[in-house]
């Protein structure tokens, strides 16, 4: 879970730690002295633990960063799940807050006096003292009754202004539980710093006005922003409420809702909200706020991030901007945001790209494969991006494409995002299958007849018997690769299923060249998995090629059982005999691979040199502890030896690009194997080349991403520039590596 990034009181230098919930799995602190360029390890909590690279881990979670307002003071603060830390330096070393207060929920630094008082909301009350003096700290408030869930304060001219939400129960009796709702209660005083000493007790008081979270900034005691939680139901988890000093009291209204159950989920008024690429063209469900923060000196600016959301305001609440995707048809619509136009992003992304495929008969229009939101289109050679996707169903990603001509392109997808994370990478019926578009992926229908020639009732989860059934429908299901060949059977489609191997169908191009749509939905598929192994245990095919006329497959580990792990690898098709043929022979097990290891467990990429004949290959760690086995192979004499060329956890994409291979890998995702790439151990993540036939392999410093890599490809249009694709990061271009 990330938390937000943490200033300080020099602007250079910024704070982050990026945790999982999990205590078990390490995490390290991170520091920046240059604005974010470079980050280093920052030994934040003081414990002895350190990650398998010798890295300081952190003893406890990091919540928030509280920094001084006088530059270059030094003076930071990290509540953590486990209590408070103190650095005089920026962030260059941390002392633990000797007080008895734990669980903290908020901290407010009032530098209106020297030194500055320190009020600290916890679950079970309100600590106050002064900087330098712990051991005074006064407990002000006891909230044993009903625990703090957040704690927030300000002070201008003269003002104290203190909040917190409660967990009363009867707050949210529709919206949420206890834990995540309460009400405001607030105290705002004209009340010097000495004052606040000599109070025993702050004397909330309890508003009507209910909510998760609530923040402040700390030179503006008249304005508060109230949110609701992820885990409320229908997105009133969004909810912003903004609360204005009126008198001598807070008044609240409501100044965002994404979008409104009790008005048919109507979106956030247009002239309120600069609506997105994402919600227009996916949705606006999402579910709260992980974070929401606010500009210490403009209270004005406050914002907060989703799952895949970001919302801000400059001006209290009265607009909101979305700040993450660039409307780029506004010359067209008079600059109103509708779905199904073109955008771009401004660098803020969260959307998992696997793959870009440009077409070969219309270079500036290229394809990706993008999870959760079907896919992407561009017109102009990847300048802007738009989702196309009418006409496809029981669709989250398209996973391949291929092309017949400049307008005619396939796709191949399924309702199941991710492969090959997670429990994604097992053999999965789901549903999906292949769709055609004859207008450039502006619409798409099924290609060919939901049931096979020779449907099978041996393939993975089929019932052949069944008529007109979901499981008697063998072609509807999760199909990973697609491969057009015009030159074979007057056009022929091969696909790869992630459950019944290898279908193929024949005769496309007199079917387009009738004229006829109906014919093309007639055209039948046929299964040809002769030579691939055992259909019944499910046959998971990621990637078809042709190279040279020689159609190729490559055969993944049918995970979770992992029964075929003797045959997976590169196969070729011997159209003759319509068969496949294994090119596996020696596998050379590399020194640091303990015999107990699967090699080759679970491929997931492949490509073949055309000059060379050279096979390449990268697999997967799919667990079974197999970390040190996957990694880079390769072969020079038809897949008769194999070597490994580099020790590799998660790769994901391997390509030839003349006599440079390119692959696109991630860090390991296990705390095992977080070890740095220079202590030449394992986890190895990034996007590589080499130039040398594999012997040595060069990763790619110069862009801003050095991890989850999940595929690349070249400009059509210009050689010297390609594009990276990201798990979880969006896609980059810019050149080619030298």
């Amino acid at each position: 879970v990330s938390g937000p990034v943490g200033f300080t009181s020099n602007p250079s230098v910024l704070l982050f730690a990026s945790c999982y919930d999990d205590p078990a799995q390490d995490c390290v602190a991170l520091r920046s002295i240059d604005s974010g360029v470079n980050w280093s390890p920052m030994n934040l909590t003081g414990g002895s633990k350190v990650s398998p690279d010798g890295q300081p881990c952190l003893d406890s979670n990091p919540l928030a960063w509280v920094h001084s307002l006088n530059i270059n003071s030094g003076l930071v603060f990290a509540t953590t799940d486990d209590g408070l830390y103190k650095s005089m330096n920026d962030g260059e070393s941390w002392t633990k807050v000797d007080i008895s207060a734990t669980s903290p929920k908020g901290l407010f630094l009032d530098e209106s006096v020297t030194p500055p008082l320190l009020y600290l909301g916890t679950s079970s009350g309100i600590w106050v003292w002064q900087d330098g003096n712990e051991g005074g700290a006064q407990l002000k408030y006891n909230a044993v009754a009903s625990p703090i869930q957040s704690f927030t304060g300000s002070r201008s001219d003269g003002r104290l202004t203190l909040s917190f939400v409660d967990s009363s129960v009867s707050a949210c009796p529709d919206t949420a539980t206890e834990k995540d709702c309460g009400y405001v209660n607030i105290f705002s005083s004209i009340l010097s710093a000495d004052d606040v000493l000599l109070l025993s007790t702050f004397p909330f008081e309890k508003t009507n006005q209910h909510g998760f979270r609530v923040v402040s900034a700390p030179i503006d005691s008249t304005l508060m922003y109230v949110t609701g939680a992820r885990s409320w139901p229908k997105s009133l988890g969004t909810s912003v409420w903004a609360g204005a000093l009126v008198g001598s009291s807070f008044l609240f209204e409501l100044k965002f809702l994404q979008s409104d159950p009790a008005n048919s989920y109507s979106r956030w008024p247009v002239d309120k909200l600069d609506y997105s690429a994402v919600g227009l063209d996916v949705g606006y469900w999402d579910g709260g706020y992980y974070t929401f923060g606010i500009n210490a000196k403009n209270p004005l600016e406050a914002g907060g991030s989703g799952n895949f959301f970001l919302h801000v305001t400059r001006n209290g609440g009265e607009k909101w901007e979305s700040p993450f995707t660039e409307y780029r048809d506004g010359c067209n619509t008079d600059d109103k945001r509708s779905s199904g136009e073109r955008w771009s992003s401004t660098g803020l992304e969260m959307t998992s790209f696997r793959h870009l495929k440009f077409n070969p008969y219309n270079l500036t229009n290229g394809f990706a494969s993008v999870a959760d939101i079907n896919m992407l289109r561009t017109l102009d050679g990847g300048e802007s991006f738009e989702i196309s996707n009418t006409g496809l169903i029981s669709i989250n990603t398209l996973y391949d494409y291929t092309f017949v001509s400049a307008s005619i392109v396939i796709a191949v997808g399924g309702n199941f995002h991710d492969w090959p994370h997670g429990w994604y990478k097992n053999v999965i019926r789901g549903a999906g299958g292949v769709f055609i578009s004859f207008d450039c992926g502006s619409t798409w229908r099924r290609l060919g007849k939901p049931i096979s020639s020779n449907c099978s009732n041996e393939l993975f989860e089929t019932d052949c018997s069944v008529v007109n059934d979901y499981l008697g429908q063998d072609m509807i299901r999760q199909t990973l690769s697609v491969l057009y060949d015009p030159s074979s059977n007057d056009g022929t489609v091969y696909i790869g299923t992630q459950s019944a191997g290898i279908a193929q169908l024949k005769g496309l191009q007199s079917a387009i060249d009738s004229g006829f749509v109906d014919i093309v939905d007639n055209l039948e598929w046929e299964w040809i998995n002769t030579g691939l192994g055992n259909v019944q245990a499910g046959l998971l095919v990621p990637e078809l090629k042709l190279v040279n006329n020689k159609l190729y497959a490559l055969l993944s580990g049918d995970a979770p059982s992992y029964s075929n792990n003797q045959t997976t690898g590169i196969y070729v098709f011997d159209s003759t005999a319509t068969s496949w043929k294994i090119l596996r022979g020696t596998v050379i097990r590399p020194s640091n691979v303990a015999p107990q290891f699967t090699l080759l467990l679970y491929p997931v990429s492949f490509d073949v040199d055309p000059v060379t004949g050279t096979l390449w290959m990268v697999d997967y760690n799919a667990g079974h502890y197999n970390y040190l086995a996957p990694g880079i192979w390769k072969s020079t004499d038809n897949g008769e030896t194999w070597n490994r060329m580099m020790q590799v956890t998660h790769p994901h994409q391997i390509r030839v690009v003349d006599s440079r291979v390119y692959v696109c890998s991630s860090w390991s995702i296990s705390r095992w194997g977080a070890a740095a790439p220079s202590d030449s151990s394992w986890g190895y993540g990034g996007m590589f080349h080499s130039d040398d036939a594999g012997l040595n392999w060069i990763r790619n410093e110069n862009i801003p991403l050095l991890a989850n890599g999940a595929g690349v490809t070249i400009d059509p249009q210009d050689p010297n520039k390609l594009f990276y694709s990201f798990f979880g990061g969006g896609m980059l271009k810019g050149p080619i590596p030298q």
